[in-house]
């Protein structure tokens, strides 16, 4: 409820509880070509929740997520290993 315009909303599951994103109806819509590319860089990736609603986001968006990246991997809390089933990762540092 944050953003102006029509937008289309993900909800994710926290480890405390939920919360949810949202992203312009019409994101990418300014691209001369469908389904543009786009790739979701974030400074971590804890147990992925975020991360893939934004992936999902992407898609109701028309968009394709060609790639994943982070700086920092917590690989004990699976996040990237579930997300690497909708796009492909990078991460500078898996700890």
């Amino acid at each position: 409820g944050k953003l102006p315009y029509t937008t289309i909303s993900e909800k994710y599951s926290l480890e405390y509880g939920f919360s949810e994103i949202e992203i312009h109806i019409d994101a990418f819509k300014n691209s001369n070509k469908p389904n543009p590319n786009v790739l979701l860089v974030d400074d971590l990736i804890a147990t992925g929740g975020t991360a893939i609603a934004a992936v999902n986001l992407i898609k109701q968006a028309g968009a394709k997520c060609i790639e994943s990246c982070f700086i920092l991997n917590l690989k004990s809390l699976d996040g990237a290993e579930n997300l690497q089933k909708l796009a492909p990762i990078y991460t500078l540092l898996d700890l």
